[in-house]
């Protein structure tokens, strides 16, 4: 399976909502008309680590926000809650048939929202696009012996 981060994001979001199935989720800020509670994904500054021959590493940082009513008074509680919750449900990613482990998980509450934030290392390759070898032409393997 090809890796992308549009799948990424749609395997993080399917977490989520096996979780907590009656939360809307989204991947773009600008959605109109939200009702809270909800999630946001969002990326976070992402690197790469070449690795040997085609393959690399691509550390993806992610960041769910999570927004309730802002003037409920259980609005701290329910966003510690959450966390602690997500510490389950965010551990591993399903992605495919396989899953993908998160790194560096961590949140914080900020102005009244809470952002769950962590890494995910996905090894990937480049295409490998080195024509094949149809024949060999001449091959004089072995040691030759000098006959006289």
């Amino acid at each position: 399976m090809k890796f992308t981060l549009e799948k990424l994001i749609d395997f993080i979001g399917g977490a989520l909502k096996e979780s907590y199935p009656d939360i809307s989720v989204y991947s773009n800020p600008n959605q109109q008309g939200t009702e809270v509670p909800c999630f946001f994904i969002f990326f976070m500054p992402t690197e790469t680590e070449n690795r040997v021959g085609r393959r690399y590493v691509r550390n993806i940082g992610i960041d769910v926000v999570y927004l309730v009513e802002r003037n409920d008074p259980d609005a701290h509680d329910q966003l510690v809650y959450v966390a602690d919750q997500l510490d389950y449900a965010l551990e591993f990613i399903s992605y495919g048939d396989g899953k993908l482990r998160t790194y560096d998980r961590e949140w914080k509450i900020d102005d009244g929202e809470l952002h769950y934030q962590f890494t995910v290392k996905a090894i990937v390759s480049y295409p490998d696009n080195t024509p094949t070898i149809k024949e060999v032409e001449s091959y004089e393997g072995g040691i030759k012996q000098d006959v006289n």
